[in-house]
């Protein structure tokens, strides 16, 4: 049969208060920091934001959550999307081909890309949460 000793009481109760004190410390510096995660809420919450808070400092950049096809958002935009214009159409009748991408402002060195250029690069697909600062949510 065991027993509990005094001893045992009392090194369990500082284990586990010196546990909760960290994830309350590691919860203020993440929130300080701005390292709280979207997922942050719940009982997983802490140790979601200790995962995420260690990540983005080990490895100096963001690793997002990713979520599977089936976690998609439906639908899956939370405004509505304006109609073609005649514009658009003219474009798409002629595949794209007289349609380029400008990246100017800002930036090291101005570039300018047809899409076939654009369709030559590697391609990633990423499903990702996109949260908007009106309050809507969704993953796409």
């Amino acid at each position: 049969m065991n027993k509990f000793s005094r001893r045992k009481l009392i090194t369990t109760s500082l284990a586990v208060t010196a546990g909760a004190s960290g994830l309350a410390v590691v919860g203020r510096v993440a929130q300080r920091y701005g390292l709280i995660p979207p997922d942050a809420g719940g009982f997983y919450g802490p140790g979601e934001t200790l995962t995420y808070a260690a990540q983005r400092l080990l490895t100096h950049h963001s690793l997002a959550r990713e979520f599977a096809p089936s976690q998609i958002s439906k639908p899956p935009f939370a405004n509505a999307v304006d109609p073609l214009g005649e514009a658009f159409q003219r474009l798409q009748e002629s595949g794209f081909s007289d349609w380029r991408l400008e990246l100017d402002g800002m930036v090291a060195r101005s570039a300018s890309f047809s899409v076939a250029e654009l369709r030559s690069f590697p391609v990633c697909c990423q499903i990702k949460h996109l949260a908007c600062e009106e309050g809507w949510s969704y993953i796409a």
